[in-house]
């Protein structure tokens, strides 16, 4: 069991109001403190499936007051260790999935998204040792490349700003994105305009022939994705599983064009666009499951017709690809 202490700041002629709201909420403990001369703090642990729910109600009662403020602190355990208690029944909509709170989430996300200078060298350096293990047929090569690639943040990234209908938040993560699609592509054409390129090669024709099991390879990285993050586990290995799908296909392209294999850089590039599809799908229809949305009503009902129409015209594409790819291979 996962606790989180909530620390909320409030003006303190709002205590009453606050203690009525945390009386009625399943927590485990709290407290007040001074934290001005005009506000004042309270400490409030409870567990991580309601957290959100408690930051939700504050957060539409006090939002709009001068120096409110919300702090967010993850605890392991708490002593004397909390039983459990299955006999106490609740209502549906009060039952919280066992996911931490969508502020949590968005923090991390948000984190992970950002255009910086390290996400670039990071990306620089996975595509030319993906490069190099694929020019070598080097499998343990090209895994260490996939750990070192930062792939998993921006198109998490891409897919929880849309169900949130968060519009800064997804030009930032395509933008992202496409810088560090550039920069891969980029080093890995180089790499195959200096080095000699065996287009038999099996570990690049494994990333221009597009099969069922890469499909699936990719919904099973954006949904891992998507779990990880919005449980709170680590996302280090779901980040090598995203950068899987995306980083080889991408530096066989890069290779590929470099050398002026053009024909079969067009599949490996027709499998890089399946699974950048396919992740994003899958984990956008993850959170649209788990219910992550804005907190106020309007937003929430904007948002969700964003996220739809984004998985009808995801669908689309990836209908459209799977033809090309028929024409591709027929042709």
């Amino acid at each position: 069991m996962i606790f989180r202490l909530i620390q909320i700041v409030l003006p303190n002629d709002k205590k009453e109001q606050s203690e009525r709201i945390i009386k009625e909420m399943d927590i485990m403990d709290y407290s007040y403190s001074v934290f001005s001369k005009t506000h004042l703090k309270s400490d409030i642990i409870v567990k991580m499936d309601r957290s959100e729910e408690l930051l939700e109600i504050f957060q539409k009662e006090f939002s709009g007051l001068d120096g409110f403020r919300i702090i967010i602190i993850p605890i392991e355990t708490y002593i004397p260790f909390p039983e459990e208690e299955p006999n106490i029944e609740r209502s549906e909509a009060k039952i919280q999935s066992e996911r931490i709170s969508r502020e949590e989430i968005y923090a991390r996300v948000s984190e992970m998204s950002q255009l910086t200078r390290i996400y670039m060298i990071l990306v620089a350096a996975s595509a030319f040792v993906a490069s190099i293990g694929l020019l070598n047929d080097d499998v343990a090569v090209i895994i260490g490349a996939m750990i070192i690639a930062p792939l998993l943040g921006p198109n998490i990234g891409l897919s929880l700003a849309t169900v949130m209908g968060n519009r800064k938040f997804i030009v930032r993560s395509v933008k992202t994105n496409l810088v560090g699609f550039l920069i891969a592509t980029a080093v890995s054409v180089v790499v195959g305009m200096i080095f000699a390129v065996n287009p038999q090669n099996p570990s690049i024709v494994l990333r221009t022939d597009i099969g069922r099991g890469s499909f699936f390879l990719a919904l099973a990285s954006g949904l891992a994705g998507s779990l990880a993050l919005t449980t709170g586990l680590t996302s280090a290995l779901v980040g090598v599983m995203i950068a899987v799908a995306l980083m080889p296909p991408l530096a066989a392209f890069g290779l590929l064009m470099g050398s002026g294999n053009f024909y079969l850089a067009f599949g490996a590039f027709l499998l890089f666009l399946v699974n950048l599809i396919s992740i994003n799908l899958a984990a956008t229809v993850s959170f649209m499951a788990q219910n992550i949305k804005p907190i106020e009503e309007e937003e929430s009902r904007k948002a969700k017709i964003i996220a739809k129409k984004s998985i009808m015209l995801l669908a689309s594409i990836l209908i459209i690809l799977f033809a090309l790819i028929r024409f591709h291979i027929i042709y």
